[in-house]
């Protein structure tokens, strides 16, 4: 018998958009804006169970942050985590340390890097990026320099910013321990149901996604959306979606 079954269908609709709104979701940020500033079309819709994890520190460390997030589950009694880019190894380590606790996981655009080693995009990618974060301690390299040199590795355009905001933004960057080499293994597979959201943009980012659809995760591609995926206005009606299975 369905949950409806025998229900006046509005009431049903209701009831059941009620315990919807009572569901626990954590947003996990990526490596550049955190809190509630990452998510802003999210945190526009926010419910009054959502949290937007806050950044901890000069810069992200995937362990730490998985047992941040591990500590935020525990007291809610289990979540809904959504993640984004360098988030999202913060989020599988602590799926993969307490699944239970752990009710989906929704992976966009996800900087695991460790789950696809050996892919084309991927060695390319830790090829060109190596030499940078290798530098990351010479006090020679000004902030302007490394900003160019990460860019140029990354293959974008360098940001305008201003003195202030470059600096900052780069002491994160610099702080940060590169995402192929945090511990995550494809033999630990997917424990939780996992929704992973690209936007076909970059060869780098679908490997990964590749790489975690073979551990059991669902694929969404959102042509367009770019990077920062979480801002296109398809992306919310998915997770819904994503949290109502």
């Amino acid at each position: 018998m369905g949950p409806c079954d025998g229900v006046d269908s509005l009431l049903c609709s209701a009831a059941c958009g009620m315990i919807r709104a009572m569901e626990h979701v954590v947003f996990v940020h990526g490596a550049g804006m955190a809190g509630a500033d990452a998510w802003p079309h999210q945190a526009a819709a926010a419910e009054p169970r959502w949290f937007f994890l806050p950044r901890e520190g000069v810069c992200d460390e995937a362990d730490r942050d998985a047992r941040r997030v591990l500590d935020r589950l525990r007291v809610v009694g289990g979540a809904h985590v959504v993640a984004h880019s360098y988030g999202a190894n913060a989020t599988l380590l602590a799926a993969q340390l307490e699944p239970s606790l752990v009710r989906s996981l929704a992976l966009l655009e996800p900087a695991c890097f460790d789950l696809a080693r050996g892919m084309p995009a991927a060695e390319e990618h830790i090829a060109a990026m190596t030499p940078v974060f290798a530098v990351a301690d010479d006090p020679s390299v000004s902030a302007s320099e490394f900003s160019r040199r990460f860019a140029a590795a990354m293959g974008v355009e360098q940001l305008e910013l201003r003195d202030e905001e470059l600096k900052a933004r780069v002491s994160r960057l610099r702080a940060l321990r590169p995402p192929w080499d945090l511990g995550l293994r494809p033999a630990d597979g997917l424990s939780v149901r996992t929704l992973v959201v690209t936007s076909g943009w970059s060869p780098l980012y679908e490997e990964t996604a590749t790489s975690l659809v073979a551990l059991g995760a669902r694929h969404l591609t959102l042509e367009g959306a770019g990077h920062r995926v979480q801002d296109d206005p398809r992306v919310l009606p998915a997770l819904r979606e994503h949290w109502r299975e």
